[in-house]
């Protein structure tokens, strides 16, 4: 018996274990992905959950210090996500249920953000409205102080709105015309159908995009580091608390709870999906079929909306460029390269970068189609564990893993503090999700028989995967290595605790610049990564052309 162990004759957990004792390889594929989750996944959280005392628990729970902090993070999160949310909804349905002029422009600046460095929105603040900012200063001559909430809320908005768009944007697209037609046909118009119709089978993509926006605000470092000021949120506590106040189990303390409001997101969300259906694909023919369009009105209300935010996402990554090759922007304008030699020519930190992220970019996409091809293909005992570690990582802050690997590899025969490998370690768990994703989407469109085919003709598993799934997956994971690896270039809350002095990376370095007043070497760093993601994105397009296109981060976003 082959992998015809899915038909009625044969099935239950001896069918399936028998099956796998006929295939050695394959059970030992298999027993090795749940060794390498037991060493990097559950054994450094089961850690981190350990090293805080009961005291520390006691203490973070009735402190009134942390209960603020606590309550800062709920706070600036649940504003930050839901304006995020509105603007990645109105900038979709523009996009997607009217004819305005300039889509493309809009849909290429709206991806920008996903491209530049995380902390490059709290970077632009601080040069356009800080207390010596651009425009506060410089052309207002106002004396304001806009460092807090509205300051983060401003700059985590900006940062994160794309991932809303990427989302909802996805799942529009995906809702077949003749449904909005059928009601429009049954009398209903404008605002009505809209809301009867569209926006309910858009909730997945609104559901989605809230646990993608909640959970990265949530777990944000780079921006409440920067504009922050006084407002201390639980991802910046935890690093003070560690690197400050050098009281690690606290920081262990209040990473776990960190964790919470995260994970609860990411249950809810999975929850309130699966319970409730929003098919918007059917079997019926829908080609030729005009989507229902939004009025004249409501279209130029929504072209001056989505100009105005692709103007101010211009101008946050205009005056960091500005910054980069002028002497002192706002007093004296003359090019220079000055800080572009200082920041990526002369820095060994933008080598580090790229070579941990074409090495997280590698595994990932590696990892991810192996365990797509286990959990989407074979039937096993802990089929559903294994699928369930796989998405883990998406759920928790970068800070949360960073200190977890820390304290679980500090020592000890896997000791990999202070090297690059922890680095690699730390990029590769956060951005597993999206290479399995992406895999698990390309299989899916896959046809079973053709590998059943191959098995019937003696192939094994592993035969079977190397010369038939292979080849037939190259578009998703070239999405999932590029976008691996522009993540990574861009990733701060994950390695703010695994760096050291000898591997230093320039997402590490544009903050440390930024909070020590070197606005313009950070500003050329930052636009030093964006380089180095255009270049490689470059190099991909060139080899795979009309393979992969612009809107990757679209592509993969989706998968999440």
């Amino acid at each position: 018996m082959n992998d015809r162990d899915t038909g009625h004759e044969h099935t239950g957990l001896g069918a399936e274990m028998k099956v796998l004792l006929r295939q050695p390889p394959l059970l030992i594929s298999i027993a090795a992905v749940f060794l390498l989750f037991a060493v990097f996944i559950i054994y450094p959280f089961v850690k981190i959950l350990l090293v805080p005392s009961e005291a520390d628990w006691i203490r973070a729970i009735t402190g009134k210090e942390f209960i603020l902090v606590f309550a800062h993070t709920l706070f600036s999160s649940f504003i930050a996500t839901a304006a995020a949310i509105i603007f990645g909804f109105l900038f979709a349905y523009g996009i997607n249920y009217t004819d305005m002029p300039c889509k493309r422009f809009f849909q290429v600046v709206a991806l920008l953000p996903t491209m530049a460095p995380s902390v490059v929105t709290g970077l632009a603040f601080i040069m356009l409205f800080g207390r010596r900012g651009f425009i506060t200063w410089q052309l207002l001559h106002l004396k304001v102080d806009l460092y807090g909430p509205f300051g983060l809320w401003v700059a985590q908005t900006i940062a994160f709105f794309p991932l809303a768009y990427i989302t909802i944007s996805g799942v529009l697209k995906s809702i077949s015309p003749n449904l909005e037609l059928a009601a429009q046909n049954l009398g209903a118009r404008g605002w009505y159908l809209f809301k009867t119709v569209t926006l309910r089978l858009a909730t997945p993509g609104v559901a989605s995009a809230f646990l993608l926006v909640a959970i990265n605000s949530l777990a944000d470092f780079g921006n409440p580091m920067l504009v922050g000021g006084n407002y201390h949120v639980l991802a910046t506590e935890a690093y003070t608390q560690v690197t400050g106040a050098w009281d690690l189990p606290m920081g262990a303390t209040l990473s776990v709870f960190l964790v919470i409001p995260t994970l609860l997101v990411f249950f809810i969300q999975r929850y309130y999906l699966e319970k409730n259906s929003y098919v918007t694909v059917t079997g019926k023919p829908v080609a030729g079929l005009i989507r229902v369009t939004a009025g004249p009105t409501a279209k130029w209300l929504l072209w001056i909306f989505c100009m105005l935010l692709c103007l101010a996402i211009l101008m946050i990554i205009g005056v960091v460029i500005l910054f980069a090759f002028t002497v002192a922007f706002g007093y004296d304008y003359t090019f220079t390269l000055q800080y572009f030699r200082e920041g990526v020519l002369q820095s060994r930190v933008m080598l580090n970068s790229w070579v941990a992220s074409m090495s997280t970019a590698a595994i990932t996409t590696v990892l991810g189609i192996a365990l797509a091809f286990l959990t989407i293909r074979k039937k096993f005992l802990g089929r559903n564990i294994m699928d369930f570690l796989a998405m883990l990582p998406v759920s928790l802050p970068g800070t949360f893993i960073g200190l977890a690997l820390i304290l679980a590899f500090n020592d000890g025969p896997l000791a990999m503090t202070g090297t690059l490998a922890i680095i690699i370690l730390g990029m590769s768990l956060r951005q597993l999700p999206v290479g399995y994703r992406q895999a698990v989407a390309g299989l899916k469109q896959i046809e079973a028989s053709l590998e059943q085919a191959s098995t019937n003709l003696g192939a094994s598993s592993i035969t079977t995967f190397r010369k038939i799934v292979l080849p037939m997956l190259k578009n998703s994971l070239s999405v999932s290595f590029v976008y691996a690896f522009m993540r990574s270039m861009n990733t701060l809350s994950t390695v703010i605790f695994l760096v050291s002095p000898e591997w230093n990376l320039a997402s590490i370095n544009i903050m440390s610049l930024a909070n020590q007043g070197f606005l313009p070497t950070a500003s050329a760093t930052a636009v030093g990564i964006m380089l180095v993601i255009y270049v490689t994105f470059g190099v991909v397009k060139l080899i795979l052309r009309d393979k992969i296109n612009i809107l990757i981060s679209e592509k993969a976003g989706n998968e999440l």
